[in-house]
This record gives C-alpha cells, sequence and structure tokens, in this order.
C-alpha cells in the first residue's frame, strides 16, 4: 500500500488501466479532475457528473473544446428519481456554491470546517446501471467519486456495471461529516467483499484532518 499525494492520484491509477478507458467522475464541482482525467487519458472518455446547475454550466464551458469529455447535470446515487442536494458555502461568500455539498445533511463535519449548509436544491439523481443502460455503456473501467458521504450508496446499487471496474478512487471519511454516512472501515469492508484491494491512500494517519482518499484495484484485473 502506497501513501501518495493528492496531485499524484492520477499517476498512481494509471498502470492499472487501459490506454483508453472509461471514466465516470461523480462530483466533477469545477472541473478540475475532469480536464486532468481527460489530459491522462486522451483516448478515453470521461463521463462527468455535476448537478448543481451553475457549476454544470461553469463545467460546460471549461471542457467544451475537449471532446472526450461528456457531462451530465445529474446526481449519481442508488435510485433514479430526484433528491434534495445540500449546497455548501464559505463563510464571506454568501450565495456562491462551494466544494462539499451532499445529498446527506451535513453532521460532524460542521466542528472540523466552516462552510454552511443553509440552502438545498432538488436534483435529478440516477444509479450508475441506469445510466450505463440507458446511455449504452458495457463498461466503465475507473470510477473517481467525490460524493461527500455517498459513495458506499452508490456502489452498493451498482450491481451490473461494478462488476466491470477495474479501479476505483474515492474519497473516505474518519467521521460521520454527513447524516448515517459510511465511514472508512465500511468501505474498506465493502471493497474486499467484491475483490477491489487497497492499492494507495493520500493519508498517513485518520487523526491530522477528518477525510481522504483512498485507491482500489480489482483483484486479477
Amino acid at each position: 500500500m502506497t501513501i501518495f499525494k493528492t496531485h499524484e492520484s492520477i499517476k498512481y491509477s494509471a498502470p492499472y488501466l487501459p490506454n483508453n478507458p472509461i471514466i465516470v467522475e461523480a462530483g466533477a464541482f469545477n472541473g478540475s479532475d475532469t480536464l486532468r482525467l481527460a489530459t491522462q487519458w486522451p483516448n478515453g472518455h470521461v463521463h462527468a457528473f455535476e448537478p448543481v446547475p451553475e457549476l454544470f454550466k461553469a463545467i460546460e464551458k471549461r471542457v467544451a473544446n475537449h471532446t472526450n469529455i461528456s457531462c451530465y447535470k445529474q446526481a449519481l446515487s442508488n435510485r433514479d428519481g430526484t433528491a434534495q442536494l445540500y449546497l455548501s458555502e464559505k463563510p464571506g461568500k454568501p450565495g456562491k456554491v462551494s466544494q462539499g455539498n451532499s445529498l446527506l445533511p451535513p453532521k460532524e463535519r460542521l466542528k472540523h470546517s466552516t462552510l454552511t449548509f443553509d440552502r438545498t436544491i432538488t436534483v435529478p439523481t440516477i444509479s450508475l446501471d441506469s445510466w450505463a443502460q440507458k446511455y449504452q455503456i458495457s463498461h466503465v473501467d475507473l470510477l473517481w467519486l467525490d460524493m461527500q458521504g455517498h459513495e458506499l450508496a452508490v456502489l452498493q446499487a451498482s450491481q451490473h456495471i461494478i462488476k466491470t471496474v477495474k479501479v476505483i478512487f474515492t474519497e473516505v471519511s474518519f467521521i460521520e461529516s454527513y447524516a448515517n454516512q459510511p465511514q472508512m472501515d465500511d468501505i474498506i469492508t465493502w471493497m474486499n467483499a467484491h475483490d477491489f484491494e487497497e492499492k494507495g491512500r493520500d493519508f498517513s494517519n485518520t487523526t491530522d484532518w477528518f477525510f481522504g482518499n483512498m485507491l482500489f484495484v480489482k483483484r486479477n484485473s
């Protein structure tokens, strides 16, 4: 198991993927990771999900010249329909959506972060399996998940497409940042049960901060 810097996460994912991977990014936010993924794999394709309208609009504009990126104004979830999304804002920047938006209400992260969650919006949701069927996606090589506590719910609902996934890079929490959020050990247990093993993480302990990211690879992939 390797400890890597967050900005090195793509580099450490690359050896386990083909040169033309199908990538699903959930929680694209400002599109910075979207562009990094598309640049790393110009022969691949990035499917980026961002349900917040103003963020989605900005991402579409930012990636307009990249033909290997598709954007979806939806939230990946464990069901199809709609849901309330809790919007985060930084102090002093009211009305400007920040990073940390979640389908789960904030809880313990309020003690560790200055973000506020004073607004909600209704967003369309879709499961990974439903999306794959709708767009005739036969497989996904890489799942890139930054969903503020909703990652495991999405994985658990992806009974079909998950069988094709080679690599999962996911955020994990060491506390109940959002209400009823699965924590790191829950993620690891699910991964092990579905034949994924940890290859790296961007943290060396669980006390310096309240979340981190982990890289899992399908055994024998």
